[in-house]
């Protein structure tokens, strides 16, 4: 008996897989028009919940409100009212797929250039290519069906677009759906992975500008590990996909003698120093040798990068404390109403220099790194002499307005009593 079912499961989904090999053209109609389709007038008159949900669906699903009907992906006859014929194996009906013939199902119609190019030519068509290089793809292969597929992702009914704030797949959603899988530890543990992936993204800098700044651009789980053929970076690409948002850094990084170095040494590059998923806001303190500051993690004391570390913490330090000393005195001496044009400039032009001296630190280079702070600090005291000269001009006009108030009150006193005498 459990043979029988065996071989009846196995045809049946080589029946399914063979039905899906093009698509059917009872499937499909005109792009932007409904195809004649029962299967959504008999679904939402059931009563049971589960049935009639994807009928009610329909109306927002992308591929509906193409024309594509559901019979798009699970064939049969969707013109007849009979469901008998509607639901007929003999034309190709599949009730339910299984978790491996799903990748395939999609890839049907979204592998197929000539079919994508009726609906919509800015789609690709290689995703199901790239799935299939893929961990999750890869694993499926092996017979694995906790892996992620098409509708993990994207959902089954009422797919909608990725543009579409309310998909599972739009930037601000995608951590949850992943986290879906990868918050699960214990699911993740059979994996080798920790599963507390998600929860460290939530702490990172990323997670904060993509929820609070609500930018879009922020990276999310496919920025860095990619969607369709997703696979965790290898040590020797990770500087390759934090380049491509962080350019300035990783050229400068490559010109360092750290890239050699972390090569030989088969260690990740960004990640070594910034982490992976918890990347926290970078801070000039965690340059140095003590407990907490990274260079103390291939460094020791005494050693030339130990120097170097100690020598750009230093300069960085200087820059750093002139420019919290100078700001408070400049913004002290705008409160009391001069104006402050020319130094704000300085003071902009001191933070430009600042930030250049934090990405030349990726060089590793104390001279590029000190050539900066000095920029710093003489924008920096040219903003300081102008505060200084508001300041002397303050007491003198403070001066020269007590005199003022003094000659003003005398003058009063003497008429006063001149008003007095004349009145005696």
């Amino acid at each position: 008996m459990t043979d029988r079912i065996l071989t009846a499961t196995v045809v049946l989904s080589l029946a399914a897989v063979a039905a899906f090999a093009a698509p059917p053209t009872s499937a499909v109609g005109t792009p932007g028009k409904h195809a004649e389709d029962s299967c959504v007038g008999c679904h939402s008159k059931l009563e049971d919940s589960r049935l009639r949900a994807p009928a009610e669906a329909a109306n927002s699903d992308v591929h509906h409100t193409q024309g594509v009907s559901c019979a798009g992906c699970h064939s049969g006859d969707p013109t007849s009212d009979d469901p008998a014929v509607a639901m007929d194996p003999k034309r190709g009906f599949v009730a339910k797929f299984t978790h491996k013939a799903i990748p395939e199902m999609c890839g049907s119609c979204h592998s197929n250039a000539a079919f994508m190019l009726r609906y919509s030519p800015n789609i690709p068509t290689d995703q199901l290519a790239q799935y299939r290089t893929s961990k999750h793809g890869q694993a499926l292969a092996t017979g694995d069906t906790n892996v992620a597929v098409c509708t993990s992702c994207h959902g089954a009914h009422g797919i909608l677009p990725p543009a579409d704030a309310r998909s599972p797949v739009y930037p601000t959603r995608i951590v949850e759906t992943c986290g879906h899988c990868h918050g699960n530890a214990a699911l993740m543990s059979r994996y080798g992975i920790k599963g507390n992936e998600i929860s460290e993204y939530k702490r990172s800098v990323h997670y904060a500008a993509l929820v609070t700044k609500n930018d879009l651009s922020a990276p999310t789980c496919k920025s860095c590990h990619g969607a369709h053929g997703a696979m965790p970076p290898g040590i020797s690409s990770v500087s390759n996909v934090c380049g491509t948002c962080h350019l300035s850094q990783r050229e400068r990084f490559d010109q360092s003698p750290h890239k050699d170095a972390f090569a030989a040494l088969q260690q990740p590059a960004c990640e070594s120093c910034h982490s992976n998923h918890a990347i926290l806001h970078p801070q000039d303190s965690w340059i140095g040798m003590d407990d907490k500051q990274v260079c103390g993690s291939c460094h020791s004391t005494g050693d030339a990068g130990a120097t170097a570390a100690a020598r750009i913490a230093s300069a960085l330090g200087k820059a750093s404390s002139a420019d919290v000393t100078t700001l408070a005195r400049v913004q002290r001496v705008e409160r009391a109403g001069m104006l402050m044009d020319e130094a704000s400039v300085k003071l902009e032009e001191a933070h430009q220099a600042f930030v250049m001296a934090q990405l030349e630190i990726h060089t590793t280079s104390v001279g590029r790194v000190e050539a900066q702070t000095k920029t710093v600090l003489g924008a920096l005291a040219a903003a300081d002499k102008l505060a200084a000269a508001s300041e002397t001009e303050i007491r003198y006009r403070r001066s020269g307005l007590f005199i003022s108030l003094a000659v003003i009150a005398l003058a009063m006193v003497l008429l006063i009593l001149k008003i007095r005498a004349m009145e005696r």
